[in-house]
């Protein structure tokens, strides 16, 4: 068994954590009111700042409407800029402090220190109390952190914590999970705090008050038209960036923008979990004007997950015979990048906190006609497809966002082999909102109605619940679910992972839940990717994230031009 991730051991075995490891900047200073002995009739003032690069401009095709805290992708972008988790993960795996330190010692109790200096771009302190406000606030809008929810049909959503302190400073805080979670860090890297003495009280904020922040950045402008956001320094931030001003430039597709990076238009590409698509990498590759970095992913870029509740598959033999009738080599070698891989049945890829060895996937038409026979589907009709006693033809739905061009690519290399083997499919391709109520628990209100569906699933949320993909296995998940298993089996599994208290309990959940995915294929990887990151060759000293890429506050301190 290959293990990932043992740090998170030796975070359970210490009290509290260093802070990140930057040196503070010296604080601001005010301009004096003392006149000189020399020259009486002048004021000292403090020189302007000065910063290694002016202005540094990163190109993503991230769709971005309001630019406001709450947009799902403008608050991952704003993650690595403006608002800040509580801590970072980087490329080995390892946690850090970012807006907080923290410290437990029975990974039951997390205890998080804000740390010294935090400001809100408006000038007032971040502290313990807008972590414990955005929970209830998250609380009151649906989510079950403190209190227990039901949904519209029934199903209760379990609280997370049992309870919280705060210290007498109001700096601390010690959240009591309801049952031990050695990977509780994982959920920090995308938590983002609200500002309490904005929101309390108001069932609405301006837009100001919504661009209120606590990062090294503040929001200066919103050009929708011209597709720009323009982040400029938060003079209240303790340490001094090394880029005066952030733009991002929208763009609307790909090509346009891996142009803008190769004539110099832009500094580097980014996209939430998502490196440059294997289509580009080798055009790319070759231009000294573009550096490229390669960094293990733990994300799931292409998934085609299965409803086990409702539908064709509800058989499990028919999951199989998908699972043998795909051609995982196509896949790799048409979409993904010169690292790519085919996957384990087990879907999570080695980058993973406990990850295990499982069969790798294979085609094996003979196999797969096997489990068609063994569903009741014994005979092919006139165009090729298997029917049943019944006449019936084999035939399902592929949901695909009809956004996402490579996920329309995969559905129609899905459809392609599958049709060729004899399963007839239909492709339903999307808009965004369509796709959502279809697909998640959140957004159809815990009536997913799709058959089988196209999914990209990120790094965050691969780690996040119980990590391990989880959360969209898992029927009952308040917000995923896509893939509507509530099998005993299942959730005996997740129960053993929630009470695990250490790391090497963990481990032991883990590998029983990728031998449950070998055995059932809730749903297949179609190909295991690195992310390829690129960025201007006229940059140097560039830190990459784990969870944000390139687009991570670490990044604005260390980065230079050459």
């Amino acid at each position: 068994m290959k293990k990932v991730g043992s740090l998170l051991l030796a975070v359970l075995m210490v009290l509290s954590l260093a802070a990140c490891g930057k040196t503070p900047a010296e604080p601001t200073q005010t301009p004096s009111t003392q006149p000189s002995t020399e020259t009486p009739t002048t004021e000292a003032t403090e020189p302007a700042p000065t910063y290694a690069i002016d202005t540094l401009t990163v190109g993503t095709t991230a769709a971005i409407e309001t630019a406001v805290f709450g947009e799902y992708n403008f608050d991952m972008l704003a993650s690595g800029v403006s608002e800040l988790p509580l801590v970072y993960q980087d490329t080995k795996g390892e946690y850090h402090p970012l807006l907080a330190t923290y410290a437990t010692e029975d990974a039951a109790t997390w205890t998080y220190t804000i740390q010294d200096g935090m400001t809100w771009s408006d000038g007032a302190p971040v502290t313990a109390e807008d972590i414990l406000f955005t929970l209830q606030y998250d609380q009151a809008n649906g989510s079950a952190n403190f209190e227990a929810q039901t949904g519209e049909d029934g199903k209760v959503t379990e609280a997370k914590y049992t309870g919280y302190t705060l210290s007498d400073d109001k700096m601390s805080i010690s959240l009591t999970l309801a049952s031990p979670n050695v990977r509780e860090l994982s959920n920090m890297t995308s938590f983002r705090v609200m500002p309490k003495h904005v929101y309390e009280g108001k069932d609405t904020v301006t837009e100001a008050e919504g661009r209120i922040t606590c990062g090294p950045y503040v929001l200066e402008s919103f050009n929708k038209e011209a597709g720009t956001i323009t982040f400029a320094v938060n003079e209240y931030y303790p340490q001094k960036p090394n880029v005066e001003k952030i733009v991002y430039q929208l763009f609307g597709n790909e090509d346009t923008m891996y142009l803008a990076l190769q004539q110099g238009d832009i500094d580097m590409v980014w996209a939430y979990s998502t490196g440059v698509a294997g289509t580009y990498q080798d055009v790319l590759s070759t231009d000294t004007n573009v550096s490229l970095v390669n960094v293990a992913a733990a994300n799931a870029p292409a998934v085609l997950a299965f409803n086990n509740a409702n539908g064709l598959f509800s058989d499990e033999n028919l999951r199989q015979a998908v699972s043998y009738a795909l051609n995982y080599e196509e896949f790799k070698t048409y979409f993904g990048s010169a690292y790519a891989e085919i996957p384990n049945r087990g879907f999570v890829p080695s980058t993973t906190v406990g990850y295990t060895d499982t069969e790798k996937l294979t085609t094996d038409t003979a196999k797969a006609d096997e489990y068609m026979k063994a569903a009741g589907y014994t005979e092919k009709n006139a165009d090729g497809f298997y029917v049943n006693a019944d006449g019936t033809v084999a035939a399902f739905t592929l949901t695909v966002n009809a956004a996402k061009e490579a996920h329309v690519g995969y559905a129609e290399m899905i459809k392609t082999q599958l049709e060729a083997f004899g399963i007839q499919v239909n492709l339903d391709a999307v808009d965004k909102d369509a796709y959502n109520a279809k697909t998640s628990n959140k957004f159809s209100e815990n009536n997913i109605t799709m058959e089988a569906a196209i999914y990209g699933y990120t790094a965050a949320g691969m780690g996040m619940g119980n990590g391990l993909g989880s959360i969209y296995v898992d029927g009952n998940h308040a917000v995923q679910g896509g893939c509507q298993v509530f099998d005993e089996a299942f959730s005996s599994i997740l129960d053993e992972l929630k009470a695990a208290k250490t790391i090497e309990e963990y481990y032991t959940g883990a590998a029983k839940l990728q031998d449950y995915y070998a055995a059932h294929m809730p749903l297949i990887a179609l190909y295991w990717d690195n992310m390829m990151l690129a960025y201007s060759s006229k940059l140097d000293n560039v830190t990459v994230d784990a969870v944000f890429g390139l687009n991570n506050v670490n990044n604005w301190f260390s980065i230079t031009k050459k």
